[in-house]
């Protein structure tokens, strides 16, 4: 009797959702609420005002964002960014400077229009679209673009390189608010050299309260 309940159980998962999880197979959502607690949030932080949410090291994290990045599925993803949405918000609350409902802008780090046309989207809006819809006063604007193509930083070893590879290669589109919360949203940090080069180009162009925040960390210890 038992294994028959079971069966159905597992039957109607299939029906109403039609896959199964990421990491043991359980029929039902891309990520079962098992699973899901054993993916834990992270409190690594790396070169001052830039949070990882989750570790990149952990498969089931890295898998997520390799899939919606490379086969532009991204179930795993959302699941993840909804589960840290408390978590993120306690993140953001601490560096607003007013607690009246202070306006807060979520920037995707940009994609160079090659890339961009080639790929179909930016990864790191999509992560950002997410955050908005549980985040209070808060909107997407994509305000920066990359102005050249610059070689995959993943593709680079060390710091120093990625810091010069991404130097200059973006700007704003318009000025911003300098009253507002800019939060720059990635997929993956690992050396901050991207963030620190969209927080350059905000500032240059007069943002003055900015933060980062990408979906998991790849920290390399030195």
């Amino acid at each position: 009797m038992k294994n028959l309940l079971f069966t159905i159980h597992k039957s109607l998962q299939r029906f109403l959702f039609g896959g199964k999880c990421a990491s043991c197979g359980t029929p039902g959502e891309a990520i079962c609420q098992r699973c899901l607690l054993l993916v834990p949030l992270s409190e690594e932080t790396e070169h001052g005002g830039i949070y990882g949410i989750y570790n990149y090291g952990h498969s089931l994290v890295s898998f997520a964002v390799w899939n919606l990045k490379y086969k532009h599925k991204g179930q795993e993803a959302k699941i993840l960014s909804k589960k840290a949405s408390e978590f993120i918000s306690e993140i953001i609350a601490e560096h607003l400077q007013s607690e009246d409902g202070q306006e807060i802008i979520l920037v995707p780090i940009p994609q160079y229009k090659d890339k961009l046309y080639k790929r179909g989207f930016n990864p790191s809006a999509v992560i950002a679209s997410w955050i908005q819809e549980d985040l209070p006063f808060s909107r997407v604007e994509n305000i920066l673009e990359k102005t050249r193509a610059t070689v995959p930083q993943s593709h680079l070893s060390d710091r120093k390189q990625r810091l010069r590879n991404i130097d200059g290669a973006m700007k704003a589109k318009y000025p911003p608010d300098s009253g507002k919360l800019y939060v720059l949203i990635d997929d993956v940090t690992t050396t901050g050299a991207t963030f620190l080069e969209a927080t350059r180009a905000l500032r240059f162009a007069g943002a003055r309260n900015i933060l980062c925040i990408a979906l998991a960390h790849g920290y390399k210890r030195r």
